[in-house]
């Protein structure tokens, strides 16, 4: 099972709090047994114990599942400060050698902690330190010894050399809040990103994956469908021309709504084959954007004369030389037709631009799509149309993606729904950034 960053920080706490505890231990032990020193045993002898029992308890918590936040780390490293200030207090305050692992804690607070914990983890410490320069329990082998080779009392033992590790601590606390916060705040925002980044490839393999089995599925059913649709065209032919000869004049119209619909639908699959053959050799299409927008509407208008549209391609902007590649017709046209699908008696289509990306905004009048397809920016899903596979919208918007464009569907309060694509434009003077 993977451990998380809060919980491996909580074990290397406890890893860290060996050092002071086997420290005082060992310093306890020697001088219990090898010197008259007379200190306060009982009480640091039940210090050491809870020392060992809070080392003991946080082992056992950072085995435990369930989330560390900041605040309970943040509180682990206070009950560190605690107990450390307890042990110096009967070992001579601030006169301990060991009292220069005051800034482990800051330490590691600015490593783990947000910069305001981290302030407040370094003001305790000061506090602490501060407070044991004036009550402690003296140990005299500790204490300073004056000019004459004389040991100091406690009232006197802020000579230069103690005031002087106090300032010590209190430059390098401030130095490490300072700069080490920002270079802990720094590598925490670069693994952040590179957590994104490996999430969003992660995302786009998937999409790929999905885009292969799709142009995998097409590139069969272009292969299957060439024969029967010229078969059925046949067929047609021949029943139009019948129904033109013979007296059965009622099924002309039925015949050359056949003949329509076979010739889409091999116009369609040739255009299918011709995006394909664009997209292995990568070409481009180059012109004018008034051009491009143009016939990509008239395009559309003339696979769907059964639809009416209101296009308003924006006459007052610039015209200016563009490159698409050739998938974002075919996404652009698939938008469009769900619109007409959806209300073919009134779609709405307009088109404006300026010198960094064009908006295509289709408005349509018909029944909206369903709030769970809203929701979801990713993935296959299944279409609100009775005869719908589900591919047309992740298609197209997995394509634009790819392209640096995206699309935005929003319901219309008034009803219908409103599709905003938004391209970025590269003109052919400029780089063109490929995929």
């Amino acid at each position: 099972m993977a451990v998380s960053a809060a919980h491996q920080n909580l074990r290397t706490l406890c890893l860290i709090r060996l050092i002071p505890f086997g420290g005082q231990l060992l310093s306890a032990a020697y001088l219990y047994r090898f010197t008259d020193i007379d200190l306060p045993w009982v009480a640091l002898a039940m210090l050491l114990v809870l020392f060992a029992a809070v080392i003991v308890t946080t082992w056992w918590r950072s085995n435990k599942p369930s989330p560390i936040s900041e605040g309970e780390f943040f509180a682990h490293l206070i009950v560190d400060v605690l107990i450390f200030s307890l042990l110096l207090y009967h070992t001579g305050g601030a006169t301990n050698p060991f009292v220069s692992y005051y800034l482990v804690p800051v330490i590691i607070a600015a490593i783990t902690l947000p910069r305001s914990l981290t302030l407040v983890t370094g003001l305790l410490c000061l506090a602490a330190y501060s407070g044991l320069l004036f009550w402690h329990i003296p140990v005299p082998d500790l204490e300073p010894v004056s000019a004459d080779g004389h040991l100091m009392h406690q009232a006197d033992t802020l000579n230069i050399h103690v005031v002087g590790m106090w300032l010590n601590f209190a430059v390098s606390a401030v130095l490490i809040i300072v700069f080490v916060t920002r270079m802990a705040e720094s590598v925490r925002a670069r693994e952040q990103a590179l957590i994104q980044q490996k999430a969003a490839e992660k995302e786009r393999q998937l999409e790929d994956e999905q885009l292969l089995a799709v142009a995998t599925l097409a590139a069969s059913a272009t292969h299957d469908l060439g024969t029967p649709l010229n078969t059925v065209r046949l067929i047609a032919d021949d029943w139009w021309q019948m129904a033109v000869t013979e007296t059965n004049r009622e099924y002309l119209e039925d015949m050359q709504t056949i003949a329509s619909q076979v010739e889409r639908c091999q116009q369609t699959l040739k255009k299918l084959t011709e995006t394909a053959r664009n997209l292995s050799t990568q070409q481009w299409t180059q012109s004018s954007a008034r051009h491009y927008f143009t016939e990509l509407v008239d395009r559309w208008l003339l696979m769907r004369p059964d639809v009416v549209a209101d296009v308003d391609i924006d006459s007052a902007a610039d015209d200016r030389p563009v490159r698409f590649h050739p998938s974002l017709s075919a996404s652009i046209h698939n938008i469009l037709n769900n619109a007409a699908d959806a209300s073919p008696s009134s779609v709405t289509i307009s088109i404006h631009w300026d010198a960094s990306q064009a908006v295509i905004e289709v408005r349509d009048q018909g029944a909206g799509i369903a709030p769970e397809h809203l929701a979801s920016r990713s993935g296959m899903q299944l279409s609100d149309k009775p005869a719908g596979l589900g591919l047309g919208l992740f298609l197209s918007r997995a394509i634009l993606s790819r392209h640096g464009g995206s699309i935005d569907i929003e319901p219309q309060p008034s009803g219908g729904t409103l599709a905003i694509i938004r391209l970025p434009l590269w003109n052919s003077d400029e780089g063109i950034e490929q995929p």
